[in-house]
């Protein structure tokens, strides 16, 4: 396998790429000179194209407007116009996730708000630089039923699934997924409610209960809402990033921002990756984090043989069109052997194949009672290839 290093991935990037990771980077951080590289030639919509495909838009419209001798009249209006609209979506999910917590606190539910505005906010001082679809919060298993019926009293219907579960399909999915998906009926926000970090409970193996008793208090519009603590969070966010191929590269610009908030926070968060078995994941975050935005300088860490091939499969999904990495093909069978490597147990690797077992469209789509729920994993097969190759 060759040598993963910046100068080899460097001469792989256009210079529209290269113009949005030198603008995006901390200050002081860059590798290339955002000044320099913004007096070649570069195409304006392209450049535009990649910040939105990687949510680094509000960023590099925050940062770009630092630089000096930078022509304030060099893109148009209209990228004002998106940043601003991503800004105000980011924001209205923060409020409605601060109202939603209070509404669940007041009912005698814990929460914790994930992602979005509220990690925006912890890392860079400001809820508006991560664009958002979505409202991500996590309670407890056994609040399940409790917050689906709030939720529903506040104007939220149930889309994900869209349908009302029998007893054995509410069990299997509880057990083996992590999140129902809701929209507010009125406003459109959509929101998703977790009982587990992931649906793998191996490749994250903190309990609900653990990250509970470690949240911290962020202040957000007036009022505060529960987050994850500092080192739960950062293995989250490198596992999250891990699991999608770090497709986005705005995760990966939130792995520098943590980092850089604390030089030190590098060895705690290497030594508590001993502990979790996380050590090949916070390894491809740092390696990759160095290779695109050129932080953290971790020199004294060579990654092994495996880190290096899943740091490699990252680049290469960074790199290309987004379609093709989010492809429902039969090319998708990749993505369980990518996902094996991220750990070393077998119990976690077995646990990747979740393209094997049957889902909620599945269900849909044809019914079949509880005593016979086993002829779901018979089907699963014949409904997988129908439903991704039926549009041909």
């Amino acid at each position: 396998m060759a040598k993963i290093d910046q100068s080899s991935l460097y001469k792989k990037l256009s210079i529209e790429q290269k113009i949005m990771l030198s603008v995006c980077s901390i200050e002081g951080k860059e590798l290339l000179s955002p000044n320099d590289l913004l007096k070649e030639e570069f195409d304006k919509d392209t450049l535009i194209a990649h910040c939105e495909r990687h949510r680094l838009l509000p960023i590099f419209y925050n940062n770009i407007r630092k630089l000096d001798g930078i022509d304030s009249n060099l893109f148009s209006p209209l990228l004002k116009q998106k940043v601003l609209a991503q800004t105000q979506h980011a924001l209205t999910l923060g409020m409605e996730g601060v109202r939603i917590s209070e509404v669940f606190n007041n009912n005698g539910i814990k929460s914790i708000v994930l992602k979005g505005s509220f990690l925006s906010q912890q890392l860079y001082s400001n809820p508006g630089l991560r664009p958002s679809k979505d409202l991500d919060i996590l309670v407890h298993e056994s609040n399940i039923d409790s917050t689906n019926d709030i939720l529903l009293s506040e104007g939220y219907k149930r889309i994900y699934p869209d349908f009302e579960l029998t007893h054995q399909q509410k069990r299997y999915y509880q057990t083996h997924k992590n999140q129902y998906a809701y929209r507010n009926l009125k406003t459109g926000t959509l929101l998703e409610l977790h009982w587990r970090i992931f649906s793998s409970k191996q490749l994250f193996n903190v309990s609900t209960e653990n990250l509970f008793d470690k949240v911290t208090s962020l202040p957000f519009g007036g009022k505060s809402v529960n987050v994850l603590s500092p080192e739960h969070n950062f293995t989250f966010l490198c596992l999250h990033g891990s699991i999608h191929q770090w497709f986005r590269l705005l995760w990966l610009r939130d792995i520098s921002q943590l980092l850089a908030l604390d030089e030190n926070y590098i060895d705690i968060a290497l030594r508590q990756s001993n502990n979790l078995g996380t050590e090949r994941v916070m390894l491809q975050a740092l390696t990759l984090s160095k290779l695109f935005f050129n932080y953290p300088d971790v020199t004294v860490v060579k990654p092994p043989r495996v880190v290096q091939g899943i740091t490699q499969q990252a680049c290469s999904a960074i790199i290309a069109d987004e379609s093709k990495t989010l492809t429902k093909k039969i090319s998708r069978l990749r993505i369980p052997f990518y996902k094996m490597k991220l750990r070393k147990e077998l119990k976690y690797k077995l646990s990747c194949w979740t393209i094997l077992q049957p889902n909620f469209s599945d269900w849909k789509t044809v019914k079949i009672k509880d005593r016979f729920f086993f002829l779901y994993f018979l089907l699963r097969p014949f409904f997988w290839f129908a439903r991704v190759y039926r549009k041909e």
